[in-house]
């Protein structure tokens, strides 16, 4: 059984499961790695939530390692945008604005096309099963207010998609993106929708079973959910 997921994004039961291998471009060593994919999971399970002070030394002593494999990780998220600096010089835990998420979702949709583009026409049966599962996850969770459990499997659920793509550079920026979008989510909770979320996965699935191109885009983009209200 492919498993699209573990190589889109990093899951919760298990945080050092890789994201893209793209973005594993460029790292010194395996530390640094690790280092990485652990920060992700203590971002988006909420150990560490926007706003939260993210130190050098400190993730060293939590990860075990010297500074150096520290300093590389938390770099590598300052240039995703999930960490920010201030004036300072302190670091934190990005906090997305409304205006940056709704940016930022215009940029996933239309990356989001260009996947479907390549990926419509050969989804299968396999796909469909795993992303139906995913929205069964999605649902139970949402209803127990398991808020990191119902995006993660949201996440999971067109991390099957972006999987079947061939196209390494394009995997590499919609998962940075996606990243940005889930953290937008969680520095922004008012902003989800369980319910609408869920009709635009059962809409994407049953776009994709037909193999229906349009339809699968008008999926994508209502789960976008553009009609944001201004920020205050």
């Amino acid at each position: 059984m492919r498993a699209p997921a573990q190589e889109y994004g990093v899951t919760m039961a298990a945080r050092v499961t890789p994201i893209a291998q793209e973005l594993f471009d460029g790292f010194a060593n395996s530390s640094a790695v690790h280092v990485f994919t652990e920060l992700l999971g203590l971002i988006f399970d909420g150990t560490l939530p926007p706003g939260s002070a993210v130190s050098e030394n400190d993730v060293a002593r939590r990860a075990g390692v010297s500074r150096t494999p520290a300093r590389e990780a938390v770099q590598r998220l300052r240039e995703l945008g999930i960490v920010e600096t201030s004036v300072g010089r302190s670091s934190r835990v990005a906090v997305i604005t409304e205006t940056r998420l709704r940016q930022t979702l215009v940029v996933w949709d239309a990356l989001f096309a260009a996947v479907l583009e390549e990926v419509v026409p050969v989804i299968d049966d396999e796909d469909l099963a795993a992303m139906e599962e995913a929205t069964r996850v999605f649902r139970i969770a949402a209803d127990q207010g398991k808020v990191s459990e119902a995006a993660q499997a949201n996440f999971d659920l067109y991390a099957v998609v972006v999987g079947r793509s061939g196209n390494p550079p394009l995997i590499r920026t919609i998962a940075s993106i996606v990243y940005l979008v889930r953290l937008g989510g969680q520095s922004l909770p008012r902003w989800i929708d369980a319910d609408v979320l869920e009709a635009a996965q059962h809409d994407l699935i049953a776009a994709l079973r037909r193999h229906d191109l349009a339809a699968s885009r008008a999926a994508v983009r209502s789960a976008a959910g553009f009609q944001l209200p201004p920020d205050d």
